[in-house]
């Protein structure tokens, strides 16, 4: 990462932390109809929420802006090791992970508040988390071009050893 690039994602952190308290600072101010405490409390959880939502919203789109000019490569997202091909497992978990999301987020929204998360649901995303922890050990137990991966681990301490001068 270049110096330039440093200097800009410090520009944006600091932007998006001006907007924010700027958000906070308006939204807590707000007109309420008395001095009361729930109307205190209200106003203080409105503050509260308008600006977590606006925080996740900037971290949303620096995302997207690092994405745009290329300093977040995605390319290797859903890929296997060594460039392989795409896995099906990363695939399936980013999906499930992302309807589960997205359905929950509706349900809040809709709702209003947290819904209870049925245990099926918890169950589909266990297991398709198993199968992604499984095929990752897989895939690194798997022999490599110089041997079992023991002799690979040997021969990596063996190499690790010689450059220390032991």
């Amino acid at each position: 990462m270049t110096e330039e690039q440093k200097k800009v994602e410090v520009r944006y952190v600091v932007m998006a932390a001006l907007i924010l308290a700027v958000i906070g600072i308006v939204l807590y101010f707000l007109p309420s109809d008395g001095v009361h405490a729930d109307a205190m409390l209200n106003r203080l959880k409105i503050a509260i929420g308008f600006t977590v939502l606006a925080l996740v919203f900037l971290f949303g789109f620096a995302i997207l802006i690092c994405i745009a000019n290329g300093s977040m490569d995605l390319s290797d997202l859903l890929s296997e090791v060594g460039g392989k091909g795409a896995s099906m497992s990363r695939f399936q978990l980013l999906i499930f992970t992302l309807v589960i999301a997205l359905s929950l987020f509706l349900l809040v929204v809709s709702q209003n508040r947290f819904p209870t998360v049925p245990p099926e649901v918890l169950t589909l995303l266990g297991i398709s988390a198993s199968t992604y922890a499984v095929s990752k050990g897989i895939q690194l137990s798997a022999p490599t071009s110089s041997g079992t991966p023991s002799d690979q681990a040997k021969g990596d301490a063996k190499a690790a050893s010689a450059q220390s001068g032991t």
